[in-house]
């Protein structure tokens, strides 16, 4: 692989995603995935323990949810990446991501483990992405019932993160 992946065009995924994509700025993805790894650890670390079950309605998550989701739903986007990248065709289901945040549980858990699987499951993630050639990269899958390319998927990834760490900063703290 290039040591730069291209962006993928509007058209390599769903139309939804690109509320996400939009809030990247230009330059290489998997650097965009490696920076935020440590911006990601520093708003855990900042926020702490004593804030982390806050939620600013209560029919909303709390901080630890919404870490829990972007966490569940990167751990799915790589799923779909690894399938598509080699060469799986089966469409995949989606996911309700109510569903998850409340099967993660994840207010029970301390949000420090949760930057920790966080960070563990992104430096497998950055991992698996370098190791696609570039025709894996241009794959197409189906999930959810839309197209998308194996390329597309890890600046869906971040711009997901990237939404919901604004989430946070803007609504919670």
């Amino acid at each position: 692989m290039s040591s730069t992946l291209e962006k993928p065009a509007i058209t390599e995924y769903p139309e939804y995603f690109q509320n996400y994509t939009k809030l990247l700025p230009d330059g290489d993805v998997l650097l965009i995935l490696e920076q935020q790894m440590d911006s990601t650890l520093q708003l855990i670390e900042e926020i702490g323990e004593d804030r982390a079950g806050h939620r600013y309605s209560p029919d909303k998550w709390s901080i630890k949810g919404v870490f829990g989701h972007v966490v569940d739903i990167e751990r799915v986007f790589a799923f779909r990446a690894l399938v598509f990248g080699r060469g799986e065709t089966t469409p995949l289901p989606g996911v309700e991501q109510d569903d998850l945040v409340a099967g993660g549980d994840f207010d029970s858990r301390s949000l420090q483990s949760i930057g920790e699987e966080f960070w563990h499951l992104r430096e497998s993630n950055i991992t698996l992405f370098k190791s696609f050639s570039k025709e894996a990269w241009m794959r197409i899958g189906s999930a959810s019932g839309y197209e998308l390319t194996v390329r597309s998927i890890p600046y869906i990834i971040a711009g997901h993160e990237r939404h919901h760490m604004g989430v946070i900063c803007d609504r919670y703290l």
